[in-house]
């Protein structure tokens, strides 16, 4: 049983919370008359050493606590005596954990939001750099149309600004305190709900008791939230993998991001990509663990619940990491523009600007304009020649209306500078969405809020 258990030597990351959590609930008990003005001024004075303590970098808890709220009342006991027992007035462990993992929680979102508002600005600088760098855009990874790197990176830098958007969601939903809620049904004390929960930076107390103590779909939040930044990263992992391989060759990492082969000295292995695509894998099976504990839960707290907290921390610590991997990508990654512009360079790769121009310039219904192209193709790889270079007289036989004097003879330039549609890819408009980007991270309102001086 004490195996089983015992979560002491995982839990104690949230020590700070449970004392910010504790200080509020004392000066709400003084307050209300519960405690005696001595027994206050004794717990807070311990409260205060403790996180002293443990902001000095000291290790006070007992590890074979049951948990870090038990150690946290047991390290009271040995500094204060008997006084100590006056801590868990009007609440019970139930409340005072879910109420301490909500602001753990709060944390993280502030800290993890931070960093995909700096990858976002890593991918901003790379598009500015980049906006008329030409290279093969691909659909099915077959090179489809042309677009520039500029356009590609913000692509990504779109998608973690919507992560960043899903985090905010999570702490939105996240403005009601459990303090107070008791074991489940509440308690008799007189106590002030409201008082605490803004001492702990929370909009308003729960509305229901039952349901605060066995409640984890915050922490499901936060862990789907995280499962959707996971993916976003691994997507970014899995792009930088294909673009920096020998046969693509189309950016380069740098030598820190990179490893070589334990037995071909030629290779330079895009490991930092790759581990950043594999970690996903741990993010997602957070979430199913936490959704398959709580799943057959009736109300309102199990033991189970007990398993809530290493997905939370492992969710946490990997997207640190795993961000923080890709901030370096993004700011160090250096595109090969020629091997980029090359790439391009396929055959027939501006048909569908030619379909456009045939709707736009001939009145063609752009369905039978895209077939019409089409037979061009099959004509030029005949003839092994390209689209512009086809004369007349065989336009003609495909269709009297391609039988034009000023015929076109597209390039990638002309096509990437003519998507010039709102988001599109033309240079002009890379430049201008990397601005618009800038501006909507730095009007960004990452979460911050206050539960003490401890924070």
């Amino acid at each position: 049983m004490d195996a089983i258990g015992t979560s002491g030597h995982y839990d104690r990351r949230l020590a700070r919370y449970d004392i910010a959590v504790s200080r509020a609930h004392v000066t709400m008990l003084l307050e209300q008359g519960i405690v005696p003005a001595g027994a206050a001024a004794g717990l807070h004075r311990g409260l205060d050493e403790l996180a002293e303590e443990i902001r000095s970098g000291a290790d006070p808890l007992d590890p074979a606590a049951e948990d870090v709220h038990t150690a946290i009342e047991q390290y009271l006991e040995t500094r204060i005596g008997t006084d100590a027992g006056w801590l868990g007035t009007a609440r019970a462990r139930n409340d005072l954990a879910v109420t301490a993992l909500r602001l753990w929680i709060r944390d993280q979102v502030s800290a993890l939001t931070g960093k995909l508002l700096e990858l976002a600005r890593a991918l901003a600088a790379q598009a500015e750099r980049h906006a008329a760098t030409v290279m093969p855009g691909f659909s099915h990874l077959q090179i489809a149309q042309p677009v520039t790197f500029g356009h590609v990176c913000l692509a990504y830098a779109e998608a973690f600004l919507r992560d960043a958007e899903r985090l905010r969601f999570v702490r939105a939903l996240q403005d009601d305190c459990p303090m107070g809620s008791g074991a489940l049904a509440g308690t008799g004390f007189p106590i002030d709900r409201d008082s605490v929960a803004r001492r702990l930076g929370f909009g308003r107390p729960t509305a229901n008791s039952l349901e605060s103590v066995g409640d984890r779909g915050f922490a499901l939040d936060f862990l789907s939230a995280g499962a959707s930044t996971a993916l976003d990263l691994s997507r970014f992992g899995a792009e930088l993998v294909f673009w920096s391989s020998q046969p693509v060759g189309l950016i380069s990492l740098p030598d820190e991001l990179v490893s070589s082969s334990s037995a071909l000295p030629h290779k330079r292995n895009p490991d930092a990509a790759e581990l950043v695509r594999g970690k996903t894998g741990r993010v997602l099976g957070n979430l199913h663990a936490l959704q398959a504990v709580v799943k057959g839960l009736p109300l309102s707290y199990f033991r189970d619940l007990q398993e809530d907290k290493e997905p939370l921390f492992d969710t946490a610590d990997t997207l640190a990491l795993s961000l923080d991997a890709a901030i370096s990508l993004a700011a160090l990654m250096r595109p090969n523009t020629d091997a980029m512009r090359g790439a391009a360079d396929l055959n027939f790769i501006t048909s569908g600007d030619l379909a456009d121009r045939l709707t736009r310039e001939q009145r063609i219904p752009f369905r039978e304009a895209h077939h019409l192209v089409t037979e061009l193709v099959r004509l030029a790889e005949k003839q092994g020649c390209s689209l512009g270079e086809l004369p007349l007289a065989a336009r003609r036989e495909i269709d009297p209306r391609l039988a034009l004097e000023d015929w076109p003879d597209i390039t990638v330039e002309a096509s990437v500078a003519s998507r010039d549609s709102q988001g599109g890819t033309a240079p002009s408009r890379v430049r201008e969405a990397a601005v618009q980007l800038r501006t909507r991270i730095d009007e960004f309102k990452d979460i911050e809020y206050e539960t003490g001086d401890d924070r």
